[in-house]
């Protein structure tokens, strides 16, 4: 097997045991936090959601992006390591010192005086993030994604459904999220250190650090930008309105960005480990963009498209009536999802492509239009504020699109002509569940029922039109199911060859 094939093969497996790690933590989450939600109340969840706004900002300056640079750089040595780590070391110690000291003026700043004695706990996960990355990215480098996602899995499961619903139960409150949340991180860090046995010593400088510091620092540049994009909205809930209200923004949001996280983390580490090692190579570069964007639209477009269809009676269903304030926001942010994972597919290939400072540079003016525009329809509602969100990953994900094929010679055409297949199914799939959710409302009174048979109309829906329209199926597409279905038992590889490649058959005779 040469070089090329097996590093192909390995980015394959990359993405099988990352997607397949996925699913199963964003099953994980979203039951949980369902329970989590009940059991606790918009009120308790809203504070954890403003902690976890601050712990998420203050993370990024605890690795200042330097650890990046192990997946990067072509060759990493024992001192590499030990150089990343230690200040890995030195800079999550610092924020998470940073985070204890400040607690009360961030309390002050978003008007929630019970913030102080849980910033004050919760600090404590900045260095556990910090000390984790190294590891993390070691594992990212030699494409192990099985042993990061049963590490991630396995720490989910012990932090979540071991500790905190129990505490939950016990009337802890939102001290069982934070106690999870501290838990999870840990264990995270033991198991992934366990995994790789990196090298662990004190060190300061090298002389080849420059390479490691400077790729570094623009990688947290850009993720600090990022971060903002992400997170500007949530921060301004937060500022302007009460914790219960900020809890049913953060459980909608949640709802759908998890998964579309994990989905995205995924898929960016083994495009960007895969592709860093083929840099130089443009045409597998655009294969690459243009199998992710066509799989993508065509397998998971129609499941947020039906979520913002029927977001009412998801929310009745799974989190109550005390939550259903939540579907319009659901609405918004779950159309707003398919966006976020378009340019979640370009960013890691424009990054190989050598165009890191150039997406720093063009979402400079995203970051200050959405942070003014998000402030402006705070003015108004929160519904308000989740349809500028959906407004930002617009455009967002245009501009990088764009850009990210104008740095591999790429046309847009091609890129529209991969996701029509994908359109079509989504547009066919949201109506007939839309359609069904109406029916049983007319039907029936109950909720449960509702959801069932909406899920069961988008399946079919999804299914149908894969049995029926083969041609919908892009041969990129056909390709990365093609080679996904391999390492799938027998029954199952025929049956998804044949979908696979009906239409590339139809189209060649």
């Amino acid at each position: 097997m040469d070089k090329k094939t097996n590093l192909s093969s390995k980015g394959i497996a990359a993405v099988f045991w990352g997607g397949f790690g996925s699913l199963m933590r964003a099953g994980l989450q979203i039951v949980t936090q369902i329970i989590l939600a009940r059991l606790l109340g918009p009120g308790e969840y809203g504070i954890f959601a403003i902690a976890a706004i601050v712990l998420s900002f203050s993370r990024f300056f605890s690795d200042i992006g330097i650890s990046y640079g192990l997946i990067q750089k072509k060759t990493v040595s024992d001192d590499d390591i030990r150089f990343v780590f230690t200040w890995q070391i030195i800079m999550g110690t610092t924020v998470g010192v940073g985070v204890f000291l400040l607690s009360e003026p961030l309390a002050h700043f978003f008007n929630e005086p019970r913030l102080v004695d849980v910033l004050h706990v919760a600090a404590v996960i900045c260095l556990i993030g910090a000390m984790t990355s190294p590891s993390m990215n070691l594992l990212k480098r030699e494409l192990d994604f099985k042993s990061i996602q049963t590490s991630q899995v396995s720490a989910y499961i012990v932090g979540y459904v071991i500790v905190a619903i129990p505490l939950a139960v016990a009337g802890l409150h939102v001290w069982s999220l934070i106690a999870a949340f501290i838990v999870n991180e840990l264990m995270v860090f033991v198991l992934l250190y366990r995994r790789t046995r990196h090298p662990i010593g004190i060190l300061f400088w090298q002389r080849e650090d420059n390479q490691l510091l400077g790729y570094g620092l623009r990688v947290f540049a850009t993720n600090i930008l990022n971060w903002i994009i992400s997170n500007v909205d949530r921060v301004i809930i937060g500022r302007f309105f009460p914790a219960s209200q900020v809890g049913l923004y953060s459980v909608s949001y949640n709802l759908v960005s998890s998964p579309t996280l994990l989905v995205i983390g995924v898929v960016q580490s083994a495009l960007f480990s895969t592709s860093a090692k083929v840099q130089d190579d443009f045409d597998r570069l655009r294969k690459a963009l243009l199998t992710m964007i066509g799989a993508v639209t065509l397998l998971l477009f129609p499941v947020f498209a039906g979520i913002a269809a029927v977001s009412d009676t998801l929310m009745l269903t799974l989190y109550g009536p005390s939550w259903l304030d939540a579907s319009v926001l659901l609405r918004a942010v779950a159309l707003a999802m398919p966006l976020y994972l378009l340019l979640g597919m370009a960013t890691p290939l424009l990054w190989v492509s050598g165009q890191t400072n150039k997406e720093f540079l063009i979402q400079i003016p995203v970051a200050l239009t959405f942070i003014g525009a998000a402030a402006l329809a705070s003015q108004y509602s929160m519904e308000a504020v989740a349809w500028t969100v959906f407004g930002m990953y617009l455009m967002r994900s245009l501009v990088i699109v764009t850009v990210t094929c104008h740095a591999l010679d790429l046309s847009l055409l091609r890129v529209l002509q991969s996701m029509v297949g994908g359109l079509a199914v989504t547009a066919v799939t949201s109506a007939a569940i839309y359609g069904t959710d109406v029916g049983m409302r007319a039907a029936t009174s109950h909720p449960l029922l509702w959801l069932a048979a909406d899920i069961l109309a988008g399946a079919v829906s999804l299914f149908g039109c894969l049995l029926l329209a083969p041609g919908i199926v892009n041969s990129h597409v056909a390709e990365l199911f093609g080679k996904v279905a391999s390492k799938l038992p027998a029954p199952t590889d025929a049956w998804l060859n044949r979908i696979a490649y009906r239409g590339q058959l139809k189209r060649s005779t």
